[in-house]
């Protein structure tokens, strides 16, 4: 409440009851409602354009007022929002709204919207006006405009974290290609397998050798990361055809005494080498004068090509299946036939002996006739005979009715890509990056060998920063947990982005020649994958620790972008590296010292034999 004597300038409305009270006891003023959250409180800086319109501009005609969006239902779309709200409210209606914190802006609306005021009591002006629920267009507009940013935001984002990979990427692949220079490799596409043997003498006239050979079934990631940084044109066509099968991929090495380019010598002998004609070979036999490349590639087939293609298999399917179902009715009918026939000669054998022993016996040979009727089972037989006959009839009828349609797609049909695209049928890689890429992805163990593999994908982390007094305590832990911190530097400045870089390390930051400064910070770069690490460090109570995991990664980005320190060689003094030798030797010296005790008691073992 307002003390005896002062005006009142803004009232406070904090919950549903006194927010209609408040529209009941003001409906014939103009109400200035300013709309805020809890968590940021009203806005400050337009005290005085609130103060002057109440007191100069709007006077009785107007009601200021603070109201608190997080309990009242009516502005509960405002809630959660840092960005100040005026609403103008006239008869319990909505007739405008203002976002922001601009006073000179404020007191022209209030003076606009009372002027309105005036003409709609005076000549009855029609105003459009809403419940305080709805949106307003300006509300609608602030909306959209806001959707917008947080949409363009998000595509920064996403596009800064796209280039920063590719950066890391490459970065990781040509540290890699520096360690693999003698081993390459070469992709074959499921239906060029055969490629691989026919080109097997190549490979000796190049002399070099085959390392390891196995298939894969590659995905559509497993291509990404196989065709990365290549020459390829990665269309649908030739994705599918790597991906409908197994591909296989050789890996090939040289000697140790063979100092040639790996990458232009596989890609000369498969891109650009023309065979040369032999002549113990008939000319049918010689091969094209075209480079290996050329003779295996492909152009993908049409749909309707595709469809005759599938329409002929399938009918080919159906007279190989017709010719094994005949097959199997001959064979079938061949043993009915030789049952028959041994049946017929046990029958006959069978009443050649009956026969006699009846003649033996006295009896007539041949007993009197019996009605058994043969007639019925000849009629049952010619019954079953002609059955048979309908069915090949019946599967005859069923694929002559089947008609060929190329150009109309069937429901369930395989996916057909699309014609006239470049399908190769091998490849090499045209550079260094996309040969260490796919080594690494096909034969990781085969890499690892030669050297760790290092991912592009950085572990979450965040940034801390300390008083360069205390970089003797941090770096006893940095060399704790070597693994968890990613990167360090020292920097003049406690904003991350806008702090200056002074040295890359410790030992070079004390060996400037620079007086150093209270705002010299030394940043680290630490892993969240384990807590202990940060957990210790901010135990030294450091000036600066990143909020979040993303804000860090933000941070760091900016003070340790890709490639950060890749140029920088630490440099040892004479001193340091006469220190280095002298440990050299003492660690040798302790290794053989264990030794000299056996050695001088099998000389005593001597003595004592002589003795």
């Amino acid at each position: 409440m307002a003390r005896k004597g002062q005006v009142s300038i803004q009232d406070n409305i904090d919950n549903n009851e006194d927010f209609e009270a408040y529209l009941q006891a003001h409906f014939e003023q103009l109400i200035c409602m300013e709309v805020y959250s809890d968590f940021c409180g009203f806005c400050l800086a337009t005290g005085n354009a609130i103060r002057k319109g109440k007191l100069e501009i709007g006077q009785d005609r107007i009601a200021m007022v603070k109201a608190l969006a997080d309990n009242v239902d009516a502005l509960s779309r405002f809630k959660d929002k840092s960005e100040p709200v005026f609403l103008f409210i006239h008869r319990g209606k909505l007739t405008r709204a203002m976002f922001g914190a601009n006073g000179i802006e404020l007191c022209r609306i209030i003076e606009e919207e009372l002027s309105l005021m005036q003409k709609e009591a005076t000549i009855g002006l029609k105003r459009h006006k809403q419940d305080i629920t709805e949106l307003l267009p300006e509300e609608a507009a602030k909306i959209q405009a806001d959707l917008k940013l947080e949409e363009q935001a998000r595509e920064n984002v996403e596009r800064l974290r796209i280039l920063t990979l590719a950066a890391r990427k490459r970065r990781v692949n040509d540290r890699l290609a520096a360690h693999i220079r003698r081993i390459n490799f070469i992709m074959f596409w499921p239906h060029c397998h055969k490629a691989h043997y026919d080109l097997y003498e190549k490979w000796d006239m190049i002399n070099i050798q085959v390392a390891a050979k196995e298939t894969f079934i590659v995905t559509e990631e497993g291509a990404k990361e196989a065709l990365y940084m290549s020459d390829v044109e990665p269309n649908e066509a030739c994705l599918h055809a790597l991906m409908t099968g197994e591909t296989l991929v050789v890996v090939f090495k040289m000697f140790d005494t063979d100092h040639r380019d790996f990458v232009k010598l596989l890609r000369h002998a498969l891109y650009e080498e023309i065979p040369v004609p032999k002549e113990d070979v008939p000319p049918e036999k010689q091969l094209p004068p075209i480079p290996a490349y050329e003779r295996y590639a492909t152009i993908s087939k049409t749909a309707r090509e595709v469809r005759r293609e599938r329409y002929e298999a399938r009918m080919q399917k159906l007279r190989d299946e017709r010719e094994e179902r005949e097959r199997l009715e001959a064979e079938q009918a061949r043993l009915a036939r030789e049952a028959e026939e041994e049946r017929q000669r046990l029958e006959k054998q069978r009443q050649e002996e009956e026969r006699m022993a009846r003649i033996q016996a006295g009896l007539p040979a041949d007993p009197e006739p019996e009605d058994t009727g043969e007639e019925v089972e000849g009629e049952e037989t010619e019954k079953v005979e002609n059955e048979g006959e309908t069915e090949p009839e019946e599967q005859e009828k069923v694929e002559e009715e089947e008609e060929f349609h190329s150009d109309v797609s069937v429901d369930g049909e395989d996916y057909i890509p699309p014609g006239g695209l470049l399908v190769p049928g091998l490849y090499s890689p045209p550079n260094d990056l996309a040969k260490a890429n796919a080594l690494s992805y096909f034969y990781p163990k085969i890499v690892l060998e030669l050297t760790p593999i290092e991912s592009e994908h950085l572990p979450p982390h965040v940034l801390v920063m300390f008083s360069i007094d205390k970089r003797l305590d941090v770096k006893e832990v940095m060399d704790t947990f070597p693994d968890e911190i990613l990167n360090y530097g020292i920097f003049v400045g406690d904003d991350p982005y806008s702090a200056e870089h002074l040295a890359f390390t410790i030992k070079q930051y004390d060996k400037m020649t620079r007086p150093r400064k209270h705002k010299d910070r030394l940043a680290i770069m630490v892993s969240r994958k384990r807590s202990l690490p940060l957990l210790q460090l901010a135990g030294l109570n450091p000036c600066y620790i990143s909020s979040d995991v993303t804000s860090g990664e933000r941070e760091c980005l900016t003070l340790f972008p890709v490639g950060y320190g890749d140029e920088y060689v630490e440099e040892e003094s004479i001193k340091e590296e006469e220190e280095g030798e002298v440990v050299a030797v003492t660690e040798a010296v302790d290794t053989v010292e264990p030794d000299a005790p056996d050695e001088a008691k099998e000389d005593e073992d001597e003595d004592e034999e002589e003795d």
